[in-house]
């Protein structure tokens, strides 16, 4: 008998990325050189891909756009109508995991927790871009996560703060969205650690490793609800 394996989508920014895994004319980090340099072999040394695997699931959509921000009201801004409806494929899909917030942070994007329907600040877009993704996917369940740091690894001193600003603000924005949607929060911030980057940011094969295993042990955290 076939098993059965939940359609998965993803909606992301760079650290989500991979070549050849996004739709067509999705700007993408991790290509080309940085994939080298990250020490990434191969898909599956990235986060979602072994999130996916790890659930017993199957890719339907990586709709995932390096340099994106949940606030704003305009593609590819997670919150715009283009992104909240390009989450599935001929099927809608069974989970979708939305990994979204490190642009905001580092463009210091308003927080704006008392204007939930302000798609110009964090709190607003994110309330918003949930409730079209339950619109536009009433089948799905949805999953967010918070925003760990990252950390440099041993060999490397490059100067890159852009990121690295620590405002618990909009993790506290993303619990409250969450909740306020009725959403199912994947926390992984609260855990405490720091994920290896080459920059602060992108993760390594290895913070990639790290962030996998932080999902997978909120998920395992989420009382049953995966």
């Amino acid at each position: 008998m076939k098993m059965f394996k939940p359609k998965i989508s993803i909606l992301g920014d760079s650290i989500s990325t991979y070549e050849g895994y996004q739709p067509y004319g999705y700007s993408i980090y991790y290509r080309d050189d940085r994939l080298y340099d990250n020490e990434l072999e191969n898909v599956n040394d990235t986060w979602w891909m072994q999130v996916i695997d790890a659930i017993g699931g199957e890719l339907d959509v990586n709709a995932s756009i390096s340099g994106s921000t949940v606030a704003g009201r305009f593609f590819p801004s997670a919150c715009s109508d283009e992104r909240c409806s390009a989450l599935g494929t001929t099927d809608a899909p069974d989970l979708i995991l939305v990994y979204m917030g490190t642009n905001d942070r580092g463009f210091s994007v308003p927080v704006g927790m008392e204007r939930a329907t302000d798609m110009n600040s964090f709190y607003g877009a994110y309330r918003q871009m949930l409730k079209k993704i339950k619109k536009n996917y009433p089948s799905a369940k949805i999953v967010c996560a918070t925003l760990p740091m990252g950390r440099l690894n041993a060999e490397n001193r490059a100067e890159y703060d852009r990121f690295m600003r620590e405002d618990s603000g909009y993790d506290e924005a993303i619990v409250k969205a969450v909740a306020a949607e009725g959403c199912i929060l994947a926390d992984i911030a609260a855990f405490g650690e720091r994920y290896e980057t080459l920059d602060y940011c992108h993760p390594t094969r290895e913070g990639h490793k790290m962030l996998a295993a932080l999902w997978l042990r909120a998920l395992n955290l989420s009382g049953g609800n995966i």
